[in-house]
């Protein structure tokens, strides 16, 4: 303690009368205050007068805030959290770590599972650093609710003024994974009548995060949209397994008893009917769909139509229980009388169309029908072969006989056929569908740069020949209903038996040089190679040309013919990202294969050209690559495949 004996009081006169002389030192210490007058007391001694200061450490003090991660997470997942360390002292902070635990309450304890740590930078005094860090929560870890812990400084290597407040808790829920079954999508008849079948559409999807085994989807007939033990059992339908997110579409027929009193009702479609499956979430396996059911003595014709032609046509062809290609195009024709389809006729058609499952129409009867009464984008113009187009439209409310017959010759008859060389004259061609079976070599590339689509053609042929077998409808007056795919639901075109030949009749496209009068011509290739150009027109295969035009479809990549064509996801992937295994394994499967060159030709291979790759040779180690030609195919290694920077396209499936 400062005193007047061993502090002696300056005195000089520089400081002045009544100065204030203050004395501090930098730890808690006294100041002493000594007044000066200008005159001397008698005793000096209560001149001096101590009071305590006290001086602040200056220290860090690093916190956890703004932690953001998922409210829940699946066993054996990594989530992503988003914190900030701030520090809030008023010294540097050095460099620390963060640490994260996965504890059962929002209290630190040495029980809390450590799931990882952070670098943290140096940080000054009231200095801010965002992070994040991912987290995996452990595959032995149990179901339930906990606190992510998220700990700053978590190895205590910076000296705190405050070592308790350095943890930050978040809620999270941890599930197991599972999967979870539900029916989406359902289409089926609005009406029926009691005593009859109807078939429904729908697709089972896996939302879950886990595989799915197989189940049974089940069909019930119920006055509301909530499943009870009283509702009426119609039918199930078997679900194969599905990985997580995977969708599958499916069909099945329900017959709706004699005895079912007319009324509406709901159809109840429900996933995994039979409780196979352990799910996620049990109380979402049912999708309602309302239906109106009909008495057996309701005349449906005479309740839903009104032009009298029309009523009675439809009675009669529908007696055999079925409306056939030939029916529907009976049906529309007979909407020509008086050379003009009214109002009346117009709505009855679509009638007829919008009840397709009620007469069991075929899928391919119900898409040509409805793109004639409905209308389509490819209704815009008619071609017929030639090298102009002209309009035509959608067909309405006093259409002409002639705008109709067009509209049933472009999608019953194949007769709206695609602009061909200028050179070209089309020629109905001798032959057959099918010619001994269906081969890869059966493909030959005419003067066409369409590649991309024969070469899948012919990987199609060698590994699923069963595709392109059910890809063709025969309709018995040469003409062929051709099946496409769009995001997997069919689209269909009708092409005829005739194709464009030079002037000597020869072939000029698919299987050039062929005679138009050979009777042993195998149709198939060409037909849907001419199918494949009319398609264009309806806009989803080429977006980019959608001119019914065999020039349309000139240039392209095989993986969207493969979806289009087959129906089945197919992956791109150029040689440099695979394994010579992988491309082994691939040729010895059934899987589509198809290679792409466009980085240089070399080693017998054309440029800018496509390939079915058609088998794998162990003892030379070359793969063989067919061309769509017919001729100059190439046998190539792997470092050769290297080289030309190959690409591989194949089906999932």
């Amino acid at each position: 303690m400062f005193s007047s004996e061993n502090n002696p009081i300056n005195t000089d006169s520089s400081l002045g009368n009544n100065s204030n002389l203050n004395l501090h030192n930098t730890d808690n210490s006294y100041g002493l205050n000594v007044n000066h007058n200008s005159y001397a007391p008698a005793s000096q001694i209560n001149n001096v007068f101590a009071s305590a200061i006290c001086q602040t450490a200056f220290t860090p003090d690093l916190i956890v805030q703004n932690a953001s991660a998922p409210s829940s997470a699946t066993v054996g997942s990594s989530i992503l959290l988003n914190y900030q360390v701030k520090n809030q002292g008023n010294a540097s902070a050095g460099s620390s770590y963060s640490k994260f635990y996965l504890s059962k309450d929002a209290t630190f304890s040495s029980d809390d599972l450590f799931l990882n740590s952070d670098y943290v930078a140096n940080l000054g005094a009231g200095a801010i650093s965002s992070k994040s860090v991912t987290l995996t929560i452990s595959n032995s870890t149990a179901a339930g609710n906990y606190y992510l812990l998220s700990q700053a400084d978590g190895y205590a290597s910076v000296a705190e003024s405050n070592e308790t407040n350095n943890v930050f808790a978040s809620a999270i829920s941890v599930t197991k994974p599972a999967p979870d079954l539900i029916v989406q999508n359902v289409s089926v008849p609005s009406t029926t009548i009691a005593g009859k079948t109807v078939q429904l559409n729908y697709q089972v999807k896996n939302q879950g995060n886990a595989s799915a085994g197989s189940s049974q989807s089940k069909f019930y007939l119920s006055k509301d949209a909530t499943f009870s033990n009283d509702d009426v059992f119609l039918n199930s339908d078997s679900v194969a397994n599905l990985g997580a997110g995977a969708i599958s579409s499916k069909s099945a027929t329900l017959t709706i008893s004699n005895s079912t009193a007319a009324g509406n009702y709901y159809l109840l479609s429900q996933a995994d009917g039979y409780a196979f499956v352990a799910e996620s979430n049990e109380t979402n396996n049912v999708f309602a769909t309302a239906i109106a059911v009909q008495g057996t003595n309701s005349d449906w014709y005479s309740q839903n139509l009104k032009d009298a032609g029309l009523i009675n046509l439809t009675r009669s062809l529908a007696a055999d229980g079925n409306l056939s290609r030939n029916d529907m195009i009976s049906l529309l024709r007979d909407g020509e009388d008086n050379s003009v389809i009214d109002a009346t006729e117009l709505v009855d058609l679509r009638t007829i169309v919008s009840n397709a499952s009620r007469f069991t129409m075929l899928d391919y009867v119900r898409f040509l029908s409805g793109n004639v009464v409905n209308g389509n984008t490819a209704n815009q113009y008619w071609t017929g072969g030639s090298t102009s187009k002209t309009t035509l439209g959608n067909l309405y409310a006093g259409s002409s006989t002639a705008q109709m017959e067009k509209l049933i010759g472009k999608w019953f008859l194949g007769s709206d056929r695609p602009t061909a060389s200028s050179t070209a004259n089309y020629k109905a061609i001798s032959g057959s569908l099918f010619q001994n079976g269906i081969s890869a070599d059966d493909i030959k590339q005419g003067a066409l740069g369409d590649c991309y689509y024969v070469s899948t053609l012919s990987s199609i042929a060698q590994e699923k020949s069963n595709y392109i077998q059910n890809m063709f409808i025969d309709n018995g007056d040469n003409t062929f209903t051709v099946r496409f795919f769009n995001n997997g639901v069919g689209n269909y075109i009708t092409v005829d038996q005739y194709l464009p030949t030079d002037t000597s009749g020869q072939l000029i496209y698919a299987s050039p040089g062929s005679s138009y009068n050979n009777s042993s011509n195998e149709l198939w290739v060409g037909l849907a190679e001419k199918a494949y150009a009319q398609l264009g027109e309806l806009g989803w295969s080429r977006p980019g040309n959608t001119t019914n035009a065999y020039s349309s479809i000139e240039g392209g990549w095989m993986d969207y013919v493969t979806r289009q064509v087959t129906g089945l996801d197919a992956t791109k992937q150029q040689v440099t990202n695979m394994s010579k295994t992988q491309l082994i394994d691939l040729v010895n499967s059934n899987k589509v294969l198809t290679a792409g060159f466009v980085n240089g030709a070399d080693y017998g291979v054309v440029n800018n050209h496509a390939y079915s790759v058609s088998s794998y040779n162990a003892t030379s180690g070359t793969f063989r690559m067919r061309n769509p030609w017919g001729v100059q195919d190439a046998n190539l290694t792997w470092d050769q495949l290297l080289n030309l920077k190959t690409y591989f396209i194949w089906s999932n499936s």
